[in-house]
């Protein structure tokens, strides 16, 4: 077996020495080359994964055809191509969230009790009950057993008697909120909601749930979104020669992105409502976001996208096909501003929404 020896010689350069030569190592943990003592391999990590290409094999620098061998990708295109992937990933991450399975509500499922372990107390209670009694007491002993049996199997009745009508509580408990949930009980249709929500990207919760006078039955939601600092400021792309690269995005397009993400944000948080509140005929969304140039000490929040999205409506949307870039203007009255060349998001000029964005920066704050 031939002895390898490895070492540093500087920041992300490695040799290492064996009977079969030298090898060198240049890079870092996201793209490196490595050369001498046999073929040269470039490696990269491209989401999340590494791979490995060999590049050319040694003394050889035509094709069997006599053309030259492919160039080897540089550490910087390398570099370049894990960039390329991750920034994909992160766009196909903003704009997929709508297309998420939420479960449907339904009642809440009460296991049963177990009952008591009757043979493991019946041994527990016959061992304490020949304590301080004399070993050659035979007629003592055996009869403290017998007592500690029927004790035994008498506590375990108790036991089972008591778990028993806690099991007809909560069995009582959960059909009541189930009942109250599909009856649109707004203080049922909230606890589910912000539930739902616990565990949500964006800041969610349900604010009000209510029945119109016509009979609509509603829920207030609102999302708490980030920036137009959410979207690459490069966008992945690919050379001349068809290799993968990146680009600096364009204003207009990291705010068509942005809207983007946005609307599969919204039709997430409206999807998750509808599941949970079966109920619920529409839900109402206010999206806010922190003011440009606010920090948590002093928390301003604008609102930026206000709606009311339908079951119905919510229901026909193929997930796979809508387009988000337009999808938010699409909601009959649905509230969305934006200005310039660039198309830039901004607040909505609408001084109800305002007041929502204060109360919630304040809650906030505090």
């Amino acid at each position: 077996m031939a002895r390898r020896v490895s070492f540093k010689v500087a920041p992300g350069v490695r040799i290492s020495a064996s009977s079969r030569g030298v090898r060198t190592s240049i890079g870092n943990s996201r793209a490196r080359v490595s050369f001498g003592g046999g073929p040269t391999y470039t490696s990269a990590k491209v989401g999340g994964v590494r791979v490995s290409h060999r590049s050319s094999s040694v003394g050889s620098t035509t094709s069997r055809s006599g053309s030259s061998a492919p160039r080897r990708p540089s550490l910087a295109q390398l570099e370049r191509a894990a960039q390329a992937e991750e920034i994909a990933e992160l766009e196909r991450q903003l704009t997929t969230v709508h297309r998420e399975s939420f479960p449907a509500a339904r009642p809440a499922e009460v296991e049963p009790p177990d009952p008591a372990p009757l043979d493991e107390m019946v041994q527990a209670w016959r061992r304490a009950s020949t304590q301080g009694i004399g070993l050659f007491r035979f007629a003592e002993r055996r009869a403290a057993r017998a007592r500690a049996i029927v004790d035994a199997e008498a506590e375990a009745q108790r036991i089972d008697a008591a778990n028993a009508e806690i099991y007809r509580d909560l069995c009582a408990e959960a059909a009541s909120d189930w009942a109250k949930l599909t009856e649109h009980a707004p203080e049922a249709v909230i606890n589910a909601i912000d539930a739902a929500y616990a565990d949500n990207a964006s800041e969610s919760t349900c604010i009000d749930a209510g029945t119109e006078p016509e009979g609509t039955r509603y829920a207030t939601v609102t999302v708490l979104f980030g920036s137009v600092e959410l979207i690459p400021e490069k966008v992945s792309a690919l050379t001349p020669t068809g290799r993968p690269t990146v680009k600096k995005r364009t204003k207009t397009d990291r705010n068509a992105l942005y809207v983007s993400a946005l609307a599969s944000t919204v039709l997430a948080t409206v999807r998750e409502a509808l599941q949970c509140s079966p109920a619920t005929d529409e839900v109402r969304v206010i999206v806010l976001r922190r003011a440009p140039g606010t920090v948590v000490s002093a928390m301003s929040m604008e609102a930026i996208y206000a709606a009311t999205f339908d079951r119905e409506l919510v229901a026909k949307l193929d997930l796979r096909r809508v387009d988000l870039s337009s999808m938010l203007l699409q909601i009959p009255e649905a509230q969305l501003r934006r200005t310039g060349a660039t198309l830039e998001v901004v607040a909505l000029d609408d001084p109800d929404l305002a007041d929502v964005a204060h109360r919630f920066a304040g809650a906030l704050s505090s």
